[in-house]
Order: C-alpha cells, then sequence, then structure tokens
C-alpha cells in the first residue's frame, strides 16, 4: 500500500509541473506567432512602400482604383513575392 501512495503522490505532484510546461509551451508559440505576424507586415509596409517609390512615374493605387488589371497583378505579385521571402526567412 506504501508503494502506491507514494506512486499516486509522485504522480500528484508530476501535474502540475507538466501543466506549467504545456502554459509554458503555449506561450512561446503565441509569442512566436505574434512575432511572425508583426514581422511579416512591417515587412509588407515596408515592401510597398519601396516599391511605390521605385516607380515614382506611376501611381499605382489610383491605377488600381480605376480598375487596371494589370497594375492590380503586378502589386500582387509584389506582395506574394514578399510574403515567400518572409516566410522562407522565419521558417
Amino acid at each position: 500500500m506504501n508503494i502506491a501512495a507514494a506512486v499516486a503522490a509522485q504522480a500528484a505532484d508530476a501535474t502540475p509541473s507538466e501543466f506549467m510546461m504545456l502554459l509554458k509551451l503555449w506561450g512561446k508559440a503565441i509569442g512566436w506567432a505574434v512575432a511572425g505576424g508583426l514581422g511579416m507586415g512591417i515587412g509588407l509596409v515596408l515592401s510597398l512602400k519601396i516599391f511605390t517609390v521605385l516607380t515614382r512615374d506611376v501611381d499605382e493605387w489610383a491605377e488600381v482604383k480605376k480598375n487596371n488589371l494589370g497594375m492590380s497583378i503586378i502589386l500582387s505579385a509584389v506582395i506574394l513575392g514578399t510574403s515567400l521571402v518572409i516566410m522562407m526567412s522565419v521558417h
């Protein structure tokens, strides 16, 4: 009986520490997800600003508002390309 009580006490002691370890891992995963999301957002905004500066003669957003499909495709390619580069650097 003493062995069973010792094993039960040991299991009861192990459960809170395992739960705390699980909470720490969840916190770390959520933290990395937030950091990745912020990095992705900043990277996309920065790349679009650089693209806008490099193409001074064209107002991309005015062209998109005029339903210019070509400019929409180019901007979406810039966004997707930047997203792929950021994804590969994070991975």
